[in-house]
């Protein structure tokens, strides 16, 4: 079984002497939201620094991964950079919801590193330029149809008035 690029070994940091540590993680991952997710190419990389403190580890850092966004108006997909900061504590202490748990001489800071990207990326994305297939009115379909004269009738039935025969 091979071992997980996000635990890291930290039995050298437990001890009363010891120096915070950088690591780096590279890693892809499938990470998703609504309408972005963490793209698998190029993968996620972390630069990350463990602190030794009082009961547990500090971790502080930088990660930055690429996204794909899709824009909520017109679908299209974008490809965007981005980056995260890190800062969160690792404590042997079970009762503290503030902090990851720290069990034995290990930490899996896979968690901590989702968490934060997922925060990263924008709730709603639209395209970065403006969309050319916004809607103008309600009655028009987003990628379909073009915009309608805003004189024509605004119920939602006018398209059924073709389908009738005239009356004698």
């Amino acid at each position: 079984m091979s071992r997980s690029p996000f635990v890291l070994q930290i039995a050298d940091l437990l001890g009363r002497d010891a120096s915070p540590r950088a690591e780096t993680i590279e890693a892809p991952v499938d990470w998703s939201m609504e309408m972005s997710r963490v793209a698998p190419e190029p993968p996620l990389t972390a630069d990350l620094m463990l602190h030794p403190v009082s009961g547990g580890i500090a971790v502080t850092g930088v990660v930055r991964f690429s996204t794909e966004d899709t824009c909520f108006r017109c679908l299209e997909v974008t490809a965007a950079d981005r980056s995260a900061t890190i800062g969160a504590l690792f404590d042997a202490n079970d009762d503290d919801d503030e902090s990851y748990p720290l069990d034995g001489q290990d930490i899996d800071v896979e968690q901590l590193l989702r968490d934060e990207v997922l925060l990263a990326i924008p709730l709603t994305f639209s395209c970065p330029d403006g969309c050319e297939q916004v809607v103008s009115s309600a009655q028009n379909d987003l990628n379909t149809e073009p915009s309608g004269d805003e004189g024509e009738s605004r119920s939602p039935f006018a398209v059924l008035k073709d389908l009738l025969e005239p009356e004698d």
